[in-house]
């Protein structure tokens, strides 16, 4: 692992394969609670074709430090800015699994052309309106992910043991905000993205998923049937599609 120290913000922890700064190198971004060691498979597959990888361990995640003040989830956004501008990556595909695509969806709203192409697995969009609010969306894991969770724990149990739980309370507070201008922003985004729906077993409602991918500009929807965490349920067929999308 590579540490990115910072003065004022915390320092980041970045795994690099191959040479990022020649080429349009893949960034991988993970969801809460986890760390860069999930996309390994992912990785390894993306090293073979010779491209160059950089997965990220977000603030309070895996290597990375924890910040003084709250989570805030365009500082998430600004972290994967610092990277690329750190590491001389000027154009990145990227690839983010819920907190992480969403952070990447926002890197791609606030940035446009840093992002060529993106893949949203499980990314969870801010609420529209009331109407939303009230359907409550409950970020909890079906039994059948509890079981395969608890599977993966014992397996690697430290993106966990290092995982800051206080962020979980102070993201989803966030989430918990009418936000339609973050919608009124989707179509800056100039990445051609794919979006990955885990289907039914997942607490995001596919519709909604389908929501943000017509809401952007050039976009392709996709329903792997897996529940939340379809890179690591549905793996070999997870890791074709993205490879088919992003291409070389």
């Amino acid at each position: 692992m590579r540490v990115l120290s910072r003065r004022a913000e915390p320092d980041l922890a970045v795994r690099v394969a191959g040479e990022p700064d020649r080429g349009v190198p893949v960034v991988l971004v993970h969801g809460m609670a986890s760390d860069h060691s999930t996309w390994r498979p992912l990785a390894a597959s993306l090293r073979r074709q010779g491209r160059g990888v950089v997965s990220v361990d977000l603030r309070g995640h895996g290597r990375s430090g924890r910040p003084d003040g709250p989570y805030r989830l365009d500082d998430f956004r600004d972290d994967l800015v610092y990277v690329l501008d750190n590491l001389g990556i000027h154009v990145a595909d990227v690839v983010g699994h819920s907190l992480g695509a969403h952070t990447a969806l926002r890197l791609a709203m606030y940035e446009p052309s840093r992002v060529r192409r993106m893949v949203l697995e499980e990314v969870p969009p801010m609420p529209r309106d009331e109407a939303d609010l009230s359907e409550g969306i409950t970020m909890k894991a079906t039994p059948g992910e509890q079981i395969r969770g608890l599977v993966a724990l014992a397996r690697n149990p430290f993106p966990v043991f290092r995982f800051d739980g206080r962020m979980g309370d102070e993201i989803v507070a966030e989430f918990d905000v009418c936000a339609p201008q973050w919608w009124s922003e989707l179509p800056r985004v100039s990445a051609s993205t794919m979006v990955i729906s885990g289907g039914e077993r997942s607490f995001l409602p596919p519709r909604h998923l389908r929501t943000v991918s017509e809401a952007l500009p050039d976009s392709r929807f996709v329903i792997l049937d897996a529940g939340h965490s379809v890179h690591r349920d549905r793996r070999a067929e997870f890791i074709r599609h993205v490879e088919g999308f992003l291409g070389r």
